[in-house]
């Protein structure tokens, strides 16, 4: 958390809470699909959809989190100005 000055913590800069549940969610549903994909050793195409899963899961989680901590990437927003005071 970034504050302020003294007194006022800014909010608007945390991550969206959001995106950071369903990134978690896709990652843990991504991951149980893979595993059992894996388990599959009866047959070769199994362990290829595993690894599959795997990728997309990830791919598609990296992409949740970047787009959740996008507040952080506009550093112009942490700026402030000394003399600046808000009524």
């Amino acid at each position: 958390m970034i504050l302020m000055g003294d007194r006022v913590p800014m909010f608007k800069l945390r991550p969206y809470r959001s995106l950071v549940v369903a990134a978690f969610f896709v990652f843990v549903i991504g991951g149980l699909l893979s595993a059992y994909f894996f388990g599959e050793e009866a047959y070769c195409t199994g362990s290829h959809r595993g690894l599959f899963t795997l990728i997309v899961t990830l791919i598609l989680t990296l992409l949740l989190i970047i787009a959740a901590f996008s507040r952080y990437g506009f550093r112009h927003l942490r700026h402030h100005r000394p003399g600046y005071k808000r009524g």
